[in-house]
């Protein structure tokens, strides 16, 4: 079911968005001093030559609050980079009977800090010594410190004529630290502080009938009801990771980007997921097949 904290998440996005255009803006040449002053002088200009009204013609108004109120830095912490320590792509067919290609990916923070504003994570192709073209973008929600993310994340085209072999990932945007939060007020612990992520383990791995496919069983251990993002990744029978998806009932639907949304129970609890045959790359070993966490809902 589409959960409804989604809008929450991309609130969260655009937030950190609008603070990495700001940051951006920083650099670039204010007014020369002449233009300034002639503004001013215009400003001044147009203040003298107004009347007020009188004081029994302006009615008293209750303050507005304003937007200001609701603005945290998202960039104000230290510039890093998270590491992506390992991805790999595959194709599978989705249920038009489209071929899709598929990342999987562990990415990581390795500060003592949370990640608030994670760089972007860029998808590239390199085809026969040609420049490398940028396929696709996307941004990681924020990561606690010292934690590694799963990342399942089907490719948005269908028509390009794409080799895996021939697809990197790179991060080419930088990544800022949460403030430190003694500099925090109360209102702002809520967007600079990240809470850790469930811990999650994959109990067995069962055949379907209908549709074809396998059903896995996994525990997830949560210190809250939360919602969180999750992602299934795939490996080799060397453990070599070979693709990703998110883990959801339709992987391959952004309908509202519900997919690998879901609520866990404060606690112990163990949940299900189903995988049809198709969305399976080749060469995969099920034995091995992993479901982790991506993300917390409302970052």
């Amino acid at each position: 079911m589409p959960s409804n904290r989604w809008i929450g998440v991309q609130a969260g996005k655009a937030r950190r968005l609008a603070a990495r255009a700001a940051h951006r803006l920083e650099p670039l040449p204010r007014l020369p001093f002449a233009v300034a002053l002639a503004a001013a002088a215009v400003v001044l200009a147009v203040s003298v030559e107004w009347q007020p009204r009188p004081y029994d013609d302006i009615a008293e108004v209750s303050e507005l609050p304003t937007a200001a109120q609701d603005w945290f830095d998202f960039t104000s912490g230290p510039q890093v980079e998270f590491q992506i320590t390992e991805y790999g792509f595959s194709t599978v067919v989705d249920e038009l009977g489209f071929e899709r290609v598929i990342l999987g990916a562990v990415v990581r923070n390795p500060f003592d800090t949370a990640i608030i504003s994670p760089g972007s994570i860029d998808i590239v192709a390199m085809r026969d010594g040609a420049p490398a073209t940028a396929l696709e973008s996307f941004y990681p929600n924020p990561i606690p410190a010292d934690t590694s993310v799963t990342v399942g994340h089907v490719l948005s085209s269908t028509q390009l004529d794409l080799d895996p072999a021939d697809l990197r990932l790179e991060t080419r945007e930088p990544s800022f630290l949460s403030p430190d939060p003694a500099e925090l007020g109360p209102d702002e612990l809520d967007y600079g502080v990240v809470d850790p992520l469930p811990e999650i383990t994959v109990l067995s791995v069962e055949p379907l009938l209908s549709p074809e496919g396998y059903r896995l069983h996994y525990r997830v251990v949560s210190d809250a009801t939360r919602e969180i993002r999750l992602a299934v990744l795939f490996r080799d029978a060397a453990g070599a990771l070979i693709g990703g998806l998110p883990a959801a009932e339709d992987p391959f639907s952004f309908e509202l980007g519900s997919a690998g949304w879901r609520t866990v129970m404060e606690g112990e609890t163990v949940q299900e997921l189903d995988l049809h045959a198709s969305w399976i790359p080749e060469g995969a070993d099920l034995g091995r097949t992993e479901i982790g966490p991506r993300s917390l809902g409302g970052g």
